[in-house]
């Protein structure tokens, strides 16, 4: 009796041990393949790796990458059970996944364009998985590598939109207040003073960190596609409409205050506050109808998919080396072609009719970064004045960020951007679309257009460029781009400055 009922559970723990053995077993060879691919591709490619963990430690906007990684390690733990059931295989759909990211990246960096660089980058980081872990892993750990993308810093572009509409909401909705309110560009004029709805007034930090939570609590909390777009778009609008609120809110507390509160740091707290209830908000409604987690309602993860050989593993572990050093050697040889030319000399020439004198105002122009040669000229004709800059790139120098928003008008702080355009032109005997800038410094206003050349072409499309100088880097053709920047000012009306700077380009 005694050696029955003791060896019973011997009998039902052996087959628990003999599982657990297999399971490591299976796992074992390609997560240690996968791990080595990963290292890999990650030093091949550290530079891109580098300028993203570069923004979001530079960025306030997207500091959240740093907790992406952890977040979806977390979403890959909380499936480690279904992974368990399954046999880990070798995909060549993934493999042939990582050899087109791969190619993207290097029409990126040809381009010197970083966010393609960077969304290249993480998906070949999930092509990884997909190569050594199989199909069957893939639809288990779907919404984790999917979620990693939120690691490439994206959503400066919806910066002046959303600048443009808290500027529209907050002069309407104060003038429903009772309080009287004035309407220029992104300056709103108040009796208690000046406001400007700047970068950091967007409310971009906001939205993109509200829809990562979004996303992150859609995916974990809702099973229903119904129940995750609603909340998804809850996530994306309430905080749009949130910080138009706030706006608002800012500038009433300081006028019934006389600017007692709600000005300088206050903008900061109430920001930080602002934001903390919104969040609240949206984890409570998330927690509220949360739906449970049951076995019907999961991805099936059953797979009757081979284990992954051996020979496999190391197949396409040596194919991942030689895509990833095959890649990075080939934009190397074509940087390589592209060698810098002699800058032209410094100085324009006055066209008929104008005369140069000395500069009345360089503040006004566009401070951009990475730059060989900058050169500001004012020009008069009569009661006319026309500025000129000229800032020039060389094109052997990877990492210039040629166009991004350090390099607008009005970043110098002297000058307040009050709207931006697209206004034709004629340059050199050319239709051209150039970009156009109203800015302004307390009464005075300027109109700035800007374009650039390279070669003998001018655009002020920054894709056109791009795609200009990886062409010409391509054939290794020596380039440098030139930005150009004209102004003039103007009192009320802007088509003053428009036809003025109109006669000084013919």
């Amino acid at each position: 009796m005694s050696v029955s009922s003791s060896s019973a559970p011997i009998l039902l723990v052996e087959p628990q041990l003999n599982d657990r053995e297999a399971v490591t077993t299976a796992w074992l060879g390609p997560l240690i393949a996968l791990a080595t691919a990963g290292m890999v591709t990650l030093f091949a490619f550290r530079q891109t790796m580098a300028s993203m963990v570069t923004i979001w430690n530079g960025s306030s906007t997207y500091s959240y990458g740093f907790v992406i990684v952890p977040l979806c390690a977390l979403l890959v733990w909380r499936r480690r059970d279904d992974l368990r059931t399954l046999h880990p295989t070798t995909s060549l759909l993934g493999l042939t996944l990582f050899f087109f990211s791969a190619g993207l990246w290097v029409a990126g960096n040809v381009a010197d364009v970083q966010v393609i660089q960077h969304i290249a980058l993480i998906t070949m980081l999930d092509a990884l998985v997909w190569t050594f872990l199989g199909n069957a892993s893939v639809r288990v750990l779907r919404f984790a590598l999917l979620f990693l993308f939120f690691a490439v810093p994206v959503g400066d572009s919806l910066v002046p939109l959303l600048q443009q509409w808290t500027a529209a909401f907050t002069v309407n909705a104060l003038r429903l207040s009772g309080i009287p309110a004035v309407q220029d560009g992104l300056i709103l004029s108040t009796p208690s003073g000046n406001w400007q709805v700047a970068e950091a007034c967007s409310g971009i930090r906001y939205l993109i960190a509200s829809i990562v939570i979004g996303v992150l609590v859609a995916g974990v909390a809702y099973r229903s596609w119904k129940r995750r777009i609603t909340f998804l778009l809850l996530s994306a609008l309430l905080p749009i409409i949130a910080n138009a609120v706030r706006a608002y809110g800012i500038v009433v507390l300081a006028y019934l205050s006389g600017n007692a509160i709600a000005t300088g740091v206050d903008h900061v707290i109430y920001g930080f506050v602002f934001f903390s209830l919104l969040t609240a908000i949206l984890l409570t409604v998330a927690f509220r109808w949360s739906e449970p987690v049951t076995a019907a309602t999961l991805p099936g993860a059953a797979s009757n998919e081979p284990s992954a050989r051996p020979v496999r593993l190391v197949a396409n572990l040596a194919m991942i080396v030689i895509i990833a050093v095959s890649a990075t050697a080939l934009t190397g040889f074509l940087w390589s072609r592209t060698p810098a030319i002699p800058m032209a000399a410094n100085g324009l020439a006055a066209p008929p009719g104008w005369i140069a004198v000395d500069n009345l105002d360089q503040e006004w122009a566009p401070e951009p970064t990475s730059i060989r040669a900058r050169t500001i000229e004012t020009f008069l004709s009569g009661p006319r004045e026309v500025s000129v800059c000229f800032a020039s790139y060389s094109g052997d120098r990877r990492g210039v960020e040629l166009i991004n928003s350090s390099n607008a008008v009005g970043r110098s702080g002297a000058w307040t951007l009050l709207g931006s355009s697209a206004q034709a032109a004629t340059i050199a005997g050319r239709p051209l679309m150039v970009a156009e800038y109203t800015i302004a410094r307390g009464s005075r206003h300027r109109l700035v257009w800007t374009w650039y050349s390279i070669g003998d072409q001018f655009t002020s499309d920054p894709y056109q460029l791009r795609a200009i100088e990886a062409r010409n880097r391509l054939f290794g053709h020596p380039q440098n781009t030139v930005l150009y920047a004209v102004s003039a000012p103007f009192q009320s009306d802007p088509s003053e400055a428009s036809s003025i700077l109109a006669d000084f380009l013919k």
